[in-house]
């Protein structure tokens, strides 16, 4: 199972790019950085954020959301709470809720066997420094969520 998780991880970062590249034509987004972070089989506590250090600098680029979910996750969306920390700052807080099934129950993220994953955007015009950090929470409203095994961002720049 753990190598399946490394496999669907290295697969997620592929699509992601693969998404990030078709999703603005030919040669008008370039994706800058993106990261996942594999979960604890445990679950994911809601104290226990996510933390990512994005190696790029600049202003007016896309923060986009990303997570690979199993097929025994339990909700029809999952909600987050992201944060962009600048300087000891709260820049940009913004709850952000992924749906995952449509009317139907049917998984609207895409995936093979067992894993899906599905990517928002988050914000535009996001402004990202040498001290920025990005923290992702769950917000779900459980003290521990199941079934979450990747969580990532990206960050886009449109041209």
């Amino acid at each position: 199972m753990r190598m399946l998780r490394c496999f669907a991880g290295l697969a997620v970062s592929l699509l992601v790019c693969l998404v990030a590249s078709c999703s603005g034509g030919s040669g008008n987004v370039e994706e800058l950085y993106s990261q996942f972070v594999h979960l604890p089989d445990r679950g994911w506590r809601r104290t226990v954020p996510c933390y990512f250090k994005p190696c790029v600098e600049g202003d007016g680029m896309e923060l986009t959301l990303a997570i690979v979910h199993e097929n025994e996750y339990e909700l029809g969306n999952a909600t987050m709470t992201v944060d962009v920390v600048t300087a000891d700052t709260i820049a940009l807080r913004r709850q952000v809720t992924i749906p995952l099934v449509d009317s139907n129950g049917n998984w609207t993220s895409d995936g093979f066997g067992s894993l899906y994953q599905c990517q928002v955007s988050v914000a535009n015009g996001v402004r990202l420094d040498s001290t920025s950090v990005v923290m992702v929470w769950q917000t779900t409203g459980r003290d521990t969520l199941l079934h979450i095994s990747d969580v990532g961002i990206g960050i886009i720049q449109h041209k």
